[in-house]
């Protein structure tokens, strides 16, 4: 009777350790694909953060660099009226977003753009 009883807890056993096997490797792959999110996730931020810093840094050399298009001569700035556009750049000024010698450089281009729309309007004035 002793073997019998034996044979039974030794089947009792296998089956217990291959259940706890399963149990192991589920858990296992679990934290295994969580591991694997996070890791994606931290990734995907820096690559973005990489990126996110470029583009700010890019921005900000560009506008130092004083030869690129600033925001007051984008052509919707030059729908508005020019009283708007000298108003634009002297806030732009005073908030420190504009250098004096860019200032007076886009101070003397809507004086020039002023003074042709002038001229524009006189000749206009005088074909009718």
């Amino acid at each position: 009777m002793a073997l019998p009883k034996l044979l039974g807890w030794l089947v009792l056993a296998v089956g217990a350790l291959l259940l706890l096997a399963g149990v192991v490797w589920v858990v296992s792959a679990v934290v295994s694909f969580v591991w694997w999110v996070i890791q994606t996730a931290i990734a995907l931020a820096v690559i973005g953060a990489l990126l996110y810093g470029g583009y700010k840094l890019y921005g900000w050399l560009s506008d130092d660099s004083g030869t690129s298009t600033s925001r007051s001569t984008s052509p919707a700035e030059y729908s508005t009226r020019p009283e708007d556009r000298i108003d634009d750049l002297q806030q732009r000024y005073t908030s420190g977003n504009l250098s004096e010698s860019e200032l007076e450089r886009q101070l003397e281009r809507e004086l020039a753009d002023d003074d042709l729309d002038s001229i524009d309007r006189e000749l206009q004035r005088e074909r009718s």
